[in-house]
């Protein structure tokens, strides 16, 4: 056995040399060689796209967004974890908001029906006739299922005039659906649809013929609307679990954000990595079974991680909210904006409407930043993207013995893509 005093003097060779190699001070990235070890220097870990301008900040977490043409901001703050003085508001500053349309119409008062009144409004978004659509899932906060007339998605006049309300029935509640985001296609069919997500355990989409008020219900507990078993996702580098108190569980919310592009309807099951598309033409149509519209959805593959929301501009882009990656991802799905060779497919296309084929889509990084704190909802307007944030996974349903570890305020950001709104 080697003398106490030689380890000694060996460890403190080997900690002398060790700082001795360690760098007091990191190269410019223009200076570094090709061959250099990636994570020597904090530089090697830059910010990703354009940047991000704050536009609002909340006091409370909000879930949807809609811009208008007027470039007034709207947010959401539903009730799932219990009350908020309003479900929707327009925001007035850079910190105050008011609420919209009107302070009447934020709560339902005691036998009231619950068509006529906001009881855990999910998102606010824009359609191409300027009309704002508000989806609420009807479901009071510590309830599982929507109440009687209470899921809903209602259509108003930019001064705020109530033009619509569209009920889903009752009938299609089984299995405590969860009505949560919505996207409008004013042009299919006689007067337009709507397309809405699911996000219960057990998923779905559903449509509303704008016409007639038909609600229908498709892709009900499947794979393609479903969570993955035993999901666990990450976020700032800690592994996310479902908790009560101490009791662990794993996240099972099904279809969660939605798009409309290229005449196809885009949704991602929020616990899970996986995103995929199917035909509005398709799922609309009454002579598809339940049974057969499995065989028209797509699947692009996986999009590498969880998605809270998605939204999609006029270039056939779609944006993909990445919470696990403080990002937002974003994928070509026409040939015409894809700038790189792919399987043998050149880039790019001389027929602007020639789609992508799913097997090609490729996600990229579209912007990466700390300041992303869980972007759920977002919207495109005039070439910016308007998002919000609201560090769900830090929310006491998903943090141990359910403290709440988010810390507001809650900012809303906007970042340039050089685009309009997908149509």
């Amino acid at each position: 056995m080697a003398p106490s005093w030689m380890v000694f003097m060996v460890a403190a060779t080997i900690f002398s040399t060790a700082t001795a190699q360690f760098p007091s001070s990191c190269p410019s990235p223009s200076l570094s060689s090709s061959n250099s070890t990636n994570g020597i220097c904090p530089t090697e870990f830059t910010i990703i796209g354009p940047a991000l301008e704050p536009v609002h900040e909340s006091t409370q977490p909000p879930t949807g967004l809609a811009i208008d043409p007027n470039l007034n901001l709207y947010l959401t703050y539903p009730r799932n974890s219990g009350p908020t003085p309003n479900n929707v508001v327009i925001c007035t500053s850079f910190t105050n908001e008011e609420p919209w349309p009107s302070a009447a119409i934020q709560n339902c008062s005691a036998g009231q029906n619950a068509s006529e009144c906001f009881i855990n409004v999910q998102n606010v978004v824009l359609d191409s006739t300027n009309q704002l659509w508000v989806v609420d899932s009807g479901i009071f906060p510590g309830s599982k299922s929507a109440v009687e007339y209470g899921a809903k998605i209602m259509s108003f006049s930019l001064d705020g005039t109530h033009l619509r309300t569209y009920i889903i029935p009752s009938s299609l509640y089984y299995n405590n659906m969860n009505a949560n985001d919505v996207r409008i296609n004013n042009t299919l069919g006689t007067n337009g649809y709507a397309f809405l997500t699911d996000e219960s355990d057990s998923g779905s989409i559903l449509s509303v013929d704008l016409d007639t008020g038909y609600a229908n219900r498709r892709l009900f507990n499947t794979t393609y609307t479903r969570a993955d078993p035993g999901y666990v996702g990450v976020y700032d580098g800690q592994l996310i679990y479902g908790w009560n108190g101490t009791k662990k569980s794993f996240l099972s919310t099904g279809s969660d954000g939605i798009a409309l592009a290229s005449g196809n309807v885009y949704w991602g099951v929020l616990a899970s990595r996986r995103f995929y598309y199917i035909s509005q033409a398709a799922i609309v149509n009454q002579s598809i079974s339940n049974d057969e519209i499995v065989n028209y959805v797509q699947n692009p593959g996986q999009c590498g991680t969880e998605q809270a929301g998605l939204t999609a501009d006029d270039k056939g882009r779609v944006y993909i909210m990445a919470s696990e990656h403080n990002a937002i991802f974003y994928v070509n799905t026409l040939q015409a904006s894809v700038n790189q060779t792919v399987s043998g497919v050149p880039a790019g296309s001389s027929n602007a409407l020639e789609p992508v084929p799913p097997e090609n889509y490729v996600v990229k990084d579209f912007v990466r930043s700390g300041l992303i704190q869980h972007a759920d909802s977002a919207a495109i307007w005039d070439g910016w993207m308007y998002f919000c944030t609201n560090q769900l996974e830090l929310s006491p349903s998903r943090q141990y013995n359910n403290t709440d570890n988010r810390r507001g305020p809650f900012r809303s950001y906007r970042v340039w893509v050089g685009a309009g709104p997908a149509v």
